[in-house]
């Protein structure tokens, strides 16, 4: 059965709580250099594990960069590269912080990385300005079950990256995934309120897969693939990042700054391309101050700032989505 669309108000939610990560995620590290090989598994499975690909010193450099931020917020000691919980609760909400910026771009970016990702997509690879970075203790919030391509109309080709700093086994709650069911298009429940809870009967309780994750492994998660994080049961912080590589050349999603705007436009110096105007209506998907929110359009001129820096995705001059950036 193909999902086009959910509009079920009566429907029971699905929660991560529910989620019963049976399967066991395959590696990949095979058919990296088959590379229409390597497609057919991301498009039948819905995601690519390739264990150990990322460089050693540039996944310490990253995993040491993290943790010091989580010291600074008293989460660990100061150079512990094992991440063991203090015990102190986190602020939260540090998922787009500052404080970790560049973090991900420079693992990334990294020559030697650089040409794994050009192998997963296929030709030369640049990062979307979108990151989230996690140093959760145990017994975080839990986050939902959701589809990253759902929020992110009009970016095309790109391909979400998950990457693990530290060992991350099962009882640190790593990413479970719902395999296979990407080919069934979108399961969020536009029946209900934002963000829009995938109902508790849509995915089949076997798809369901996880691993143990290690420092240097890549998932890369397909846009329509459900998964979440599973709960943090261990005594140390899970320290990942989620970042979205595409298309160097063709990049559909760029960074840019807000110069001005009026009730329908709004004037951009994007990096690369220099100063456009855009148009903006109802069906432009918007997201400028929070990640995770969609604003209304009615209210564009009310939120709207000189100088915010954005992700634009566009079409021709009309914008699909304006969404805050988290550049690396």
């Amino acid at each position: 059965m193909t999902v086009d669309v959910i509009n079920r108000p009566e429907a029971e939610d699905l929660h991560v709580q529910d989620v019963v990560a049976a399967g066991e995620l395959e590696s990949c590290n095979h058919l990296l250099d088959d590379p229409e090989a390597l497609n057919r598994f991301y498009e039948e499975k819905g995601y690519i594990l390739l264990r150990g690909v990322f460089d050693r010193d540039t996944v310490a450099r990253a995993r040491d960069e993290m943790l010091a931020v989580a010291a600074q917020m008293g989460l660990v000691e100061p150079g512990d590269p094992t991440g063991k919980w203090t015990g102190k609760p986190s602020v939260g909400g540090m998922e787009e912080s500052d404080l970790y910026a560049g973090i991900a771009a420079r693992l990334i970016e990294d020559p030697a990385n650089q040409a794994v990702m050009e192998k997963v997509l296929g030709e030369p690879a640049c990062s979307v300005p979108i990151v989230q970075y996690r140093t959760y203790p145990p017994q975080s919030k839990l986050g939902t079950v959701h589809q990253d391509g759902f929020y992110s109309p009009g970016i095309q080709d790109y391909r979400p990256v998950w990457v693990s700093l530290t060992p991350c086994t099962r009882d640190m709650g790593g990413l479970a995934l719902a395999v296979g069911q990407n080919k069934r298009g979108y399961f969020h429940n536009v029946g209900k309120p934002n963000p829009f809870p995938i109902p508790r009967d849509a995915i089949p309780a076997e798809s369901w897969a996880t691993t143990d994750y290690m420092p240097g492994d890549v998932l890369v998660v397909h846009p329509c693939t459900p998964h979440c994080g599973l709960p943090n049961n261990s005594d140390r912080l899970r320290v990942s990042f989620d970042s979205r590589v595409q298309s160097a050349a063709n990049p559909s999603a760029i960074a840019a700054t807000v110069k001005s705007f009026t009730p329908t436009t709004v004037t951009v110096d994007a990096d690369r391309v220099g100063e456009i105007t855009l148009n903006i209506d109802k069906d432009s998907y918007l997201r400028p101050i929070d990640p995770g929110v969609r604003e209304s359009f009615d209210g564009f001129v009310t939120y709207m700032k000189p100088g915010m820096r954005l992700v634009v995705v566009r079409d021709g001059d009309r914008a699909v989505m304006l969404r805050k950036a988290a550049e690396g």
